[in-house]
């Protein structure tokens, strides 16, 4: 599959079940089936599916995909928010990387994972928090383009990382944990890459900004730019949280 033409679907095949659901992989066990939820291009799912094989593996998404010779893979393509196509009790394991902070009513999402989870089923999610980061150096141009995100995101749920157990335990899961990383970018090659990622993103949806009225073009053509200029700062740093969580389906 190319993940070519959108900044952000070529960041997600950078993500695979090593960078992000080592939390998770250490309870899954060979033969039981999987559900990946909000797979993207599928570089995680490749990596889950591994893990559980021969048991079989399934991909949801609104616009799923798979890397050249996954086709072991079931990919169903569908609208979360509007429910899932799948029977009760249909899997043994569910996983979720940064789908629910796109999502306005997270839970509503996971009371439907606790139907189509079997019983003893264990679930994985994790989701960046947009709570906290360590930006250096910065500007005034650089801490409102955070803004203009922010409101960007307005009906969604970008804070959602550190309510990620309750939310399971709401969502009638038991035995659940919660964990914190730190992703770092604190390299020439990594400032780099997270600079001009977040400088396409400006750009990527400078129309939508504007028509939203959240930044003039001239302002987020301002903004894009002083993220290219930090992008080369030689002592260029950035960090932000994200969240792991994990629980399971009561058993009978």
């Amino acid at each position: 599959m190319t993940t070519t033409g959108d900044p952000r679907r070529v960041n997600y095949a950078r993500r695979t079940a090593e960078t992000h659901a080592a939390f998770f992989t250490r309870h899954l066990r060979p033969g039981i089936s999987l559900l990946d939820l909000g797979c993207g291009p599928g570089s995680i799912t490749v990596g889950l599916a591994e893990r559980v094989h021969p048991g079989t593996t399934t991909g949801f998404d609104l616009h799923p995909g798979l890397p050249e010779g996954a086709d072991s893979i079931t990919l169903v393509e569908g609208d979360v928010t509007h429910g899932l196509p799948f029977e009760d009790g249909t899997f043994g394991a569910v996983f979720s990387s940064a789908m629910l902070q796109h999502l306005p009513d997270p839970l509503a999402v996971l009371r439907e994972v606790r139907r189509v989870a079997a019983p003893g089923a264990v679930v994985g999610f994790v989701d960046a928090d947009w709570d906290g980061q360590l930006l250096y150096p910065t500007n005034p141009l650089l801490e409102a383009s955070f803004e203009v995100m922010r409101r960007l995101r307005a009906g969604t749920s970008p804070f959602v990382g550190k309510q990620l157990r309750s939310l399971l335990v709401e969502a009638g899961f038991v035995g659940c944990e919660s964990y914190a990383r730190v992703v770092h970018h604190g390299t020439a090659e990594e400032v780099a890459g997270v600079g001009t990622f977040t400088a396409s993103l400006m750009s990527g949806q400078r129309d939508q900004i504007v028509e939203q009225n959240i930044a003039t073009g001239a302002e987020v053509d301002e903004m894009e730019q002083a993220w290219l200029a930090w992008s080369a700062e030689p002592g260029g740093f950035l960090a932000r949280f994200w969240i792991e969580a994990i629980g399971w389906a009561p058993e009978g």
